[in-house]
Formats: structure tokens, C-alpha cells, sequence
């Protein structure tokens, strides 16, 4: 995957304009991301449809997979299984998935996804309003380390904190767990920079554009966001392509301000 990819979040009412707009930005943009509405109207089977749009660019499929992990004889046959499971052959190279619903299902969710060649961004926390409500509830150290156990996973050593908040948890379950990386929120500059704090892994990070409540400007957003995550990671970007008038425009200039802050970067360093 391309360093600071660009990722085209097609969240739109029909899978006629998913595909419409997927299929003329994808020679520039780098990678694309799908959600729910659009795999219930028209089936796995359209994944495979953008896979040809795309080359070996990746694409994420936002299903938030928050179910049951269940192991018995040695095999997962929980639901989540299932699920990721209907994700195989299809073209998908990513797929996101909640930590709060615990150790197995996490634990097997990544199973799943090493096996069939998918790689799990977890979300320890949401960049839409009110999302701190939950994601910032305190948890014990103890019963987190003592319900990973329980599902093979071994946490890090606490820094000496008996407690922690829902998203340190799930940072630390998704360590132990080897996910691929994490969903991280743009609209959260001082989250991100506790991500990094916990992690080398990747980190996708929507809530470009409309959704950040700071005021900054796209190229602000982008250069926070660079200058916090690492080349390895991704700015998941949505509305600011698919409501433009023209959206292989707004690509290319997404495209152009995510390769002048990289270069500043560079330079810089």
C-alpha cells in the first residue's frame, strides 16, 4: 500500500453511484472503502466488481464486526468466523472490527482474517460526536488481562495503572491479538497521538473534511494527521470526494495537498 494513502470512503445511497465514482477515480486514488448499505443492496458479489477497478490497491469493507468469538475442538466457529468467512475470494484486503464486544472476538476475528489473507483494523475509538461517552469509561487492568487469558491473548505489562479507560483496552487486546492496525480519528489529534503512544502499527484515520470540529482546514488536517501517524498509516476520506461536482477532481487535489505536506516532510527532517 502506498505511503499516507488516500482512501475514498463511497458511502452513498445506491451501488450504481458507488461504482460509478469508484470507477472513475480509481487510477488515482489509493485505495477504497465500502460500507454496509451497499453490501446489503448488491452482495459480496460487488466487491469483486471494484477489485478490477483497483489492481492490487486496497480495499476495506466497513463492516464493524462486533459479534460472538466462540472456540471449541480447537477450531473458531463463533459468528464472527462467519462473517469473515463470506469476506474470502472476494477482492477485500481489509475489514474493520469493534474491540468492546472482547478477547475472542478479536482474537478471532484476526484468526480468521491471517488465515484467508485479511488484514483487522479494530476501533478503540469513534470520531463522531459523543463517542467519548462510551469509549472513555474506565476498565480494570486486571479483568481485561484475566479475559485475554482466557482467550490466549497476553497483554503488556500495566505501567502501574490499575485502571484504564475502553480505548487503552482495546489498544492493549489488539496488541496482544497481532491486528493488522487500527481506525483512528482524524477529528482527534490528541487520541492518534496516543495510538502511536501504544503502537507501531498502522493507523486509518476517518473524519477528514465536514466531521472535524477544530476549524482547520483540509491541508491543517493533513499535515496534523502525517506528522502524528507515520507513512504506514491512511487518511480515510469521504464526502469531500463523492459531493463534489467533480470528484476525480477533488481526488487529484486531495491527492496533490497529501504529496506537498509529504514532501514538507521530508524536506523538514
Amino acid at each position: 500500500m502506498k505511503d499516507f494513502a488516500i482512501i475514498a470512503s463511497l458511502d452513498l445511497d445506491t451501488a450504481d453511484a458507488v461504482f460509478d465514482i469508484a470507477s472513475k477515480i480509481a487510477p488515482i486514488i489509493d485505495g477504497i472503502k465500502i460500507g454496509v448499505p451497499t453490501l446489503l443492496e448488491r452482495g459480496v458479489k460487488f466487491l469483486e466488481r471494484v477489485r478490477v477497478l483497483l489492481d492490487d490497491k486496497p480495499i476495506l469493507v466497513d463492516l464493524k464486526v462486533a459479534d460472538i468469538g466462540f472456540r471449541s475442538s480447537n477450531s473458531w466457529n463463533g459468528t464472527n468466523s462467519k462473517i469473515m468467512l463470506k469476506l474470502k475470494a472476494s477482492g477485500v484486503t481489509h475489514v474493520t472490527v469493534h474491540g468492546f464486544p472482547g478477547p475472542s472476538s478479536v482474537a478471532e476475528a484476526v484468526d480468521i482474517g491471517n488465515d484467508i489473507g485479511l488484514g483487522i483494523l479494530l476501533l478503540p475509538m469513534m470520531s463522531h460526536v459523543g463517542a467519548e461517552a462510551f469509549f472513555s469509561a474506565q476498565i480494570k487492568y486486571s479483568a481485561l488481562r484475566e479475559s485475554c487469558g482466557k482467550s490466549g491473548l497476553i497483554l503488556s505489562p500495566s505501567t502501574g495503572t490499575t485502571k484504564m479507560d475502553v480505548t487503552d483496552g482495546i489498544l492493549l487486546m489488539g496488541e496482544a491479538a497481532g491486528v493488522y492496525g487500527y481506525i483512528g480519528p482524524a477529528t482527534r489529534p490528541e487520541d492518534l497521538r496516543r495510538y502511536r503512544s501504544m503502537t507501531e502499527k498502522p493507523i486509518w484515520c476517518p473524519g477528514f473534511g465536514r466531521q472535524d470540529r477544530q476549524g482547520r482546514s483540509l491541508a491543517l488536517q493533513l499535515e496534523e494527521w502525517a506528522g502524528i501517524v507515520g507513512p504506514r498509516s491512511a487518511a480515510i476520506v469521504g464526502s469531500l470526494i463523492y459531493d463534489a461536482l467533480n470528484p476525480v477532481e477533488a481526488v487529484e487535489e486531495i491527492v496533490q495537498m497529501r504529496d506537498t505536506v509529504v514532501q514538507y516532510r521530508s524536506t523538514d527532517i
